[in-house]
C-alpha cells in the first residue's frame, strides 16, 4: 500500500496535477426537486390532488386512510438488504476461521495468530534484545535462544517496520514472506543498532543553517549510481518543509529540491563546475544555498547493481552477468560520462572510492547517509536529515513512507514483489550480501582496493574474503 500524498516541491520535481471532484449532479438533482415541489404546491392551491403519473397505483394516501388490500408492505429497504447480507458473509468467514483453527489445534506445531497487532505477535516471541552485537561471528550462538517453532520471533523490528508503512500484513497468509525477511539480529550485525550519518555530529549542521539568509536555503540529494537517490528524494519532499523559506516566498516554496543543482550524480569536487554547472530545472538555485544530502551503499551490494544497470559507466565485461564485476581481467579500466565531460577510474570500485572521497573532503556542508538506513530506520533517518538543514517535518505525527509496489501474501512473492519489502529481504542479511562473488580473487580484491576511510566513517562491516 502506498501513501499518495503529493507535496509541493518547488517546481524542481514533475508532479502529476490532481483532478477536483464535480457536485454538478447535486445540483441538477436539487433543481429538478424544486421544479417538483413548486409545480405541486400550484395545483393544491387550485384544489386539485397532486399528479401521478401511475394512476392510482401511484396515488398518494390522505392522512388516516388505511391501506388498500392489494398493497404490500415494504419491509426490507435495499440498505438493509446490503447489510444483511454482510452480515451474513461475516458470519461464514467467522465459521471458516473456527474450522481453520480446529484443524491447525489437531498438530503439534504452534499456531501463528491471525493477528496485525505486534503486541500481540510480540507477545508470541522471545526478547532477543541480547542479540545486539555487532562484533559476533557466530550467529549460531548469537540466536540460539530463539524459538525455532515461532518464525516471527527475532523479527519483531522488521515486522513494526512493514506495518508502519501501511502495508497490511498476515502471518497466515504471508508465512512464506516472513521466511525471507532477514533476523533482527542480523541486521544490527551488519550495519549496527542506529543509522549513521557523517556530518551530522561534525558540525555541518549548524555550519549550514547559519552560512547565510536561512529564507534562501534549500536541501537536495546527490549519490552516484545506484545508492538510493531517488527513494531519498521522494522521502524528503513527501515530509520536509523548510519554514524559514516558506515565510520568505509563500507555502508553495517548501525549500526540498529533487537533486542539487550541479547533478546529482555528477562528483562535486570541482567547485567551478558544481557553481557554474546547472541542471535544467535548476538554472536560478545557487549552489552554495543548498545542502546535498549523499546517499551511499555498501560496496559489495552496489557492484552487483551496477552489474545490473550500469547508466553511463563503461568497462570491458559489464555484460557478462555471471561474472560481473571482474577483477581478474587485465583492463580495469571504468570511464564515466558526465554532463559535460567524461572521467575514467582505474576500476569500478575506484568509481565508488572517488566519488565518495570528494564528497567528505568537500568545503561545503553535507550529510553522507547510508542507503541501508533509509530502508531499516526511515522516520529516524528523514527526521534528521530535514531538521539539519534547518527545515521540519510537513507533519509531526503522520510520516508517508514510499514503499513502491510493495505487496502482502500472495502478490509480494516471487517476480511480482518490489520495493520497500523487497529492500529488506535483500539488504538484511550477509549470505545476500556476499550472494553472487563466487570468486575468492575478487573478494580479495575489493578488501584490498575499497577505500579504508570511508567503510570506518559509515561503518560498514570489513569485506571477508572467506564469509
Amino acid at each position: 500500500m502506498r501513501n499518495t500524498a503529493t507535496p509541493i516541491n518547488d517546481g524542481s520535481h514533475p508532479l502529476t496535477k490532481g483532478s477536483s471532484s464535480s457536485d454538478d449532479g447535486f445540483s441538477a438533482d436539487s433543481d429538478d426537486d424544486t421544479k417538483s415541489d413548486e409545480r405541486s404546491r400550484r395545483h393544491r392551491h387550485r384544489g386539485g390532488a397532486p399528479a401521478t403519473s401511475t394512476g392510482g397505483k401511484g396515488r398518494r394516501r390522505n392522512r388516516g386512510e388505511r391501506r388498500g388490500a392489494g398493497e404490500k408492505i415494504k419491509i426490507f429497504s435495499p440498505v438493509v438488504v446490503v447489510l444483511l447480507i454482510g452480515i451474513l458473509l461475516s458470519l461464514l468467514d467467522v465459521f471458516y476461521i473456527m474450522k481453520h483453527l480446529d484443524e491447525s489445534s489437531s498438530t503439534d506445531e504452534e499456531v501463528i495468530p491471525t493477528t496485525t497487532s505486534l503486541a500481540e505477535i510480540k507477545s508470541q516471541s522471545v526478547d532477543n534484545s541480547h542479540d545486539e552485537d555487532n562484533n559476533s561471528n557466530n550467529r549460531n550462538n548469537k540466536n540460539k535462544n530463539i524459538d525455532s517453532n515461532n518464525p516471527i520471533a527475532g523479527r519483531e523490528e522488521i515486522i513494526k517496520i512493514i506495518t508502519d508503512a501501511g502495508i497490511s500484513f498476515d502471518p497466515v497468509e504471508d508465512a512464506d514472506l516472513i521466511e525471507e525477511l532477514p533476523l533482527w539480529s542480523e541486521v544490527t550485525e551488519m550495519y549496527g543498532t542506529k543509522p549513521v550519518l557523517h556530518g551530522f555530529n561534525e558540525g555541518n549542521c549548524q555550519r549550514f543553517q547559519a552560512s547565510s539568509d536561512p529564507g534562501e536555503h534549500f536541501l537536495g540529494t546527490a549519490g552516484t549510481f545506484n545508492t538510493g537517490t531517488n527513494l531519498m528524494s521522494e522521502l524528503l519532499i513527501s515530509n520536509c518543509m523548510m519554514p524559514e523559506r516558506m515565510k520568505k516566498y509563500g507555502h508553495t516554496s517548501r525549500g526540498v529540491r529533487w537533486q542539487v543543482p550541479w547533478g546529482k550524480h555528477s562528483p562535486a569536487g570541482d567547485r567551478q563546475y558544481r557553481e557554474e554547472h546547472k541542471t535544467l530545472k535548476d538554472k536560478n538555485v545557487d549552489a552554495n544555498e543548498i545542502m546535498p544530502m549523499v546517499t551511499i551503499r555498501d560496496p559489495l551490494f552496489w557492484l552487483k547493481s551496477m552489474c545490473r544497470h550500469h547508466y553511463t559507466a563503461m568497462w570491458i565485461g559489464r555484460e557478462h552477468l555471471d561474472h560481473c564485476p571482474n577483477f581478474l581481467d587485465k583492463d580495469l579500466t571504468t570511464r564515466v560520462k558526465y554532463d559535460g565531460f567524461i572521467r575514467r577510474y582505474d576500476s569500478l570500485l575506484d568509481l565508488w572510492n572517488a566519488y565518495y572521497t570528494e564528497y567528505i573532503n568537500i568545503d561545503i556542508p553535507i550529510l553522507l547517509v547510508r542507503f541501508e538506513d533509509l530502508i531499516f530506520h526511515t522516520e529516524e533517518v528523514i527526521t534528521k536529515v530535514c531538521e539539519c538543514a534547518g527545515g521540519r517535518r510537513s507533519s509531526p505525527t503522520k510520516f508517508r513512507y514510499v514503499v513502491d509496489s510493495a505487496k502482502k501474501g500472495k502478490g509480494s512473492h516471487g517476480k511480482n514483489r518490489t520495493g520497500f519489502v523487497d529492500a529488506l529481504v535483500r539488504y538484511g542479511t550477509v549470505a545476500k550480501r556476499y550472494a553472487g562473488y563466487e570468486s575468492k580473487e575478487d573478494l580479495s580484491f575489493i578488501q584490498k582496493n575499497v577505500d579504508p576511510t570511508l567503510m570506518r566513517l559509515m561503518q560498514y562491516s570489513p569485506i571477508q574474503v572467506d564469509p
